[in-house]
């Protein structure tokens, strides 16, 4: 885009340096513009990567330099073209100031009335031929000539008869300059009502004097035309910016409809042609617009056309990378097929269920997004997935049936623990309970559908019985705790639950370590203190109980440790065989 810029800036300045002016001027604000856009964008990614703002440094780059070089270039040529008309101004100011001169050298002149007014035609005819002066003195030199010409027929007194049919030419001239002078106001072209304004001004202007007499009144209706005309200049003028105005606010309309377009097109699944046929309904919207405000035309345009851009660009981007996308997804599904495929005979049901939905999940991860070839893909890999599925429902619905007989043992073991009554040697409330429980846990696996009912019901209602006991509080919590272990050793999943107890124990134990050390560390303030110090005493009552959590945590690891071992134990004949 600066290489554009550039080469544009170059053309212009092949061009005259003050008709092309205003244009090099609106290059350079677009040009401001992405450099500040790229700036900004240096800054922001120096200061995402850590770096502070106040230390960033943006370089100017070669196109900045060659921009600004020919800026330079265009301000030079602007100055000499500048200073060139400046000159030819002044020297035409000089002209006239002294054609004006001697127009009132011959308002003097009585003698030879005939060469004066002969004079008087050829400074006439050069006054014309001369070049314009500058805006702020072409009213005052104009009215300094006006007045010089207007004086020389007053006060010479020459060609009387001649002067007097002169003045009445010169009135009838003025009146009917000042009848299509107010003929402009009907012009509907206003471009050819200001070039017509100009041209019966200046022969307003080149008119000579009328008669004394009848003046006032023509010069009064003469300045009232021209107010008259020049307010319906002026209104026209102000109807466009009324109008530029509303077509303004049109086309922001317009932009906020297309930037809805997109941002909704970008929040979910993009409807490409629905949204293409809605953008250009928009395009073709603006075309009817007329223009706006020179300041905003142009920037209006460039931040609506921006936003089509990126839409469109956006679409392409995604109809050519389609096939790549759905090559690299084909890949992904068929290397979950495989795997899917590799698992569908397997009998290690709780972990393969796991693996498949895993699997499931990563296939959900790449949608179709219109791939033909996703049906076929996708039927395979749910007969992988329903294979497994099926006879894993079919073993399970096998097992749980011959699982009713240990149901039926259960229940009977329940209903012993319900009719339990304490007694009161806790030792011996101890032994019958824990025989209990060996008898329930010796009754077998029941139907998954009754497993948590019947385990809460008979947990549950052992804790309440060491609830009852009237034990010490320390030896009932081991109790508890034995009873939790048989729970979990009983579990399908046994080993695995008891592992993870003891990994949340150990952690416990860490963190309380973690405090006693804390603890040590402050005693270290005080040991060398004289005297006895509260403070010091309440911290080590603190280490006191915190290690004897230790000591029970520990105790506690140990009982899981043993049943692990059993698990272990019980577990090699199977494997033996």
């Amino acid at each position: 885009m600066k290489t554009e810029l550039i080469a544009k800036l170059e053309e212009l300045l092949t061009k005259d340096a003050g008709e092309v002016a205003a244009n090099v001027r609106a290059l350079q604000k677009e040009y401001q513009k992405l450099w500040t856009t790229e700036f900004e964008t240096a800054r922001q990614t120096f200061v995402d990567e850590g770096g502070k703002a106040k230390e960033f440094e943006y370089p100017k780059q070669s196109e900045d330099i060659q921009f600004e070089s020919l800026l330079d270039k265009h301000a030079k040529l602007k100055k000499e073209a500048d200073q060139k008309i400046a000159s030819e101004q002044a020297k035409n100011l000089s002209v006239k100031l002294e054609i004006i001169a001697k127009i009132n050298d011959l308002s003097k002149v009585s003698d030879n009335v005939g060469a004066a007014v002969k004079m008087l035609q050829e400074l006439q005819t050069q006054w014309k031929n001369t070049g314009a002066v500058s805006s702020h003195k072409y009213k005052e030199v104009q009215a300094d000539y006006s007045k010089a010409v207007e004086e020389f027929y007053y006060n010479l007194k020459i060609f009387r008869d001649l002067q007097e049919h002169d003045l009445k030419k010169n009135f009838e001239l003025k009146t009917e300059l000042i009848g299509k002078i107010k003929g402009i106001q009907s012009i509907e072209n206003i471009k050819e009502a200001e070039r017509l304004i100009k041209v019966y001004r200046n022969e307003w202007d080149e008119v000579g004097p009328v008669p004394n007499s009848k003046w006032d009144i023509l010069k009064q209706e003469y300045k009232t035309v021209l107010d008259e005309t020049y307010a319906k200049i002026k209104t026209h003028y102000t109807g466009i910016e009324e109008k530029k105005e509303n077509n303004l606010h049109s086309k922001l309309e317009l932009i906020e409809k297309a930037k809805a377009l997109v941002a909704a097109a970008s929040e979910g699944t993009v409807k490409w042609n629905e949204t293409t046929e809605q953008l250009i309904a928009l395009q073709n919207e603006w075309k009817t617009v007329g223009r706006t405000t020179e300041k905003d035309n142009e920037k209006i345009w460039a931040e609506f056309r921006a936003i089509c851009d990126t839409f469109f660009d956006k679409k392409k981007e995604f109809f050519a990378g389609q096939n790549e996308k759905f090559a690299a997804n084909r890949k992904i599904k068929s290397e979950l097929i495989s795997k899917a495929e590799a698992l569908k005979d397997s009998t290690d049901w709780q972990k393969t269920g796991a693996d498949l939905i895993k699997l499931q999940d990563t296939w959900k991860k790449y949608p179709s997004n219109g791939d033909k070839e996703e049906p076929k893909l996708f039927a395979r890999f749910r007969k992988a997935c329903n294979h497994f599925f099926d006879a894993r429902k079919n073993y399970y619905e096998n097992l749980d049936a011959s699982f009713e007989g240990n149901l039926v043992a259960k229940e009977a073991t329940l209903a012993k623990l319900n009719e339990f009554k304490l007694g009161a040697d806790n030792k011996e409330n101890h032994t019958q309970l824990k025989a209990i429980s060996a008898e329930w846990n010796a009754g077998g696996m029941v139907p998954m559908k009754d497993k948590k009912r019947i385990n809460d019901a008979f947990y549950n209602k052992l804790d309440e019985l060491y609830e009852q006991m009237n034990m010490d509080k320390q030896e009932k919590a081991i109790m508890q705790f034995r009873s939790k272990l048989d729970r979990l050793a009983a579990s399908e999943n046994g080993f695995d639950l008891l592992r993870k107890e003891s990994d949340y124990l150990k952690k416990l134990s860490d963190e309380i370590t973690g405090r006693i050390r804390t603890y040590d560390n402050n005693l270290g303030f005080f040991k060398n203190s004289k005297g006895s110090n509260s403070f010091m005493k309440e911290i080590e009552d603190k280490i006191a109980v915190e290690k004897e959590k230790i000591a029970e945590l520990a105790a506690k690891r140990k009982l899981i440790s043993e049943e692990m071992t059993k698990l272990r134990d019980a577990d090699k004949p199977k494997a033996e065989a």
